[in-house]
């Protein structure tokens, strides 16, 4: 039995997942339950290995983005980036480290604040 060919399905299918999800943080009326599913599933310490690692990282971006926007749901938005910053040792550095991405450019060209200080930032409060 090969069980390369299995563990490249569950990595895709779990990938494709993410993505899924992430369009779904994009709108309000399905970004409570999308990130209900993300914090779920970042409560198993598997979520952090590096094969979901750029899948997880834009749905982060995404929550960082519109969570405090009206219509969606900053404590969840809190709660979800609070988990993975305290799992920031399982990133590699480059994510782990970020303190601007180009990805998280508003429409303005302003960068806005990286995730990890959006968490620690909400931790104060």
């Amino acid at each position: 039995m090969n069980t390369l060919p299995s563990m490249d399905r569950h990595i895709q299918q779990t990938n494709d997942r993410l993505q899924c999800i992430k369009q779904h943080l994009q709108n309000p009326a399905n970004f409570h339950s999308a990130a209900t599913e993300l914090l779920d599933w970042c409560g198993d310490p598997r979520a952090f290995q590096r094969p979901f690692e750029q899948s997880l990282m834009g749905c982060l971006t995404v929550v960082s983005r519109v969570a405090a926007q009206q219509g969606f749901d900053l404590d969840l938005g809190y709660r979800l980036l609070a988990v993975c910053a305290a799992n920031r040792d399982k990133f590699t550095p480059k994510s782990a480290e970020t303190s601007t991405c180009r990805r998280c450019q508003s429409d303005s060209g302003r960068a806005t604040p990286p995730f990890w200080a959006a968490a620690s930032f909400f931790w104060l409060l």
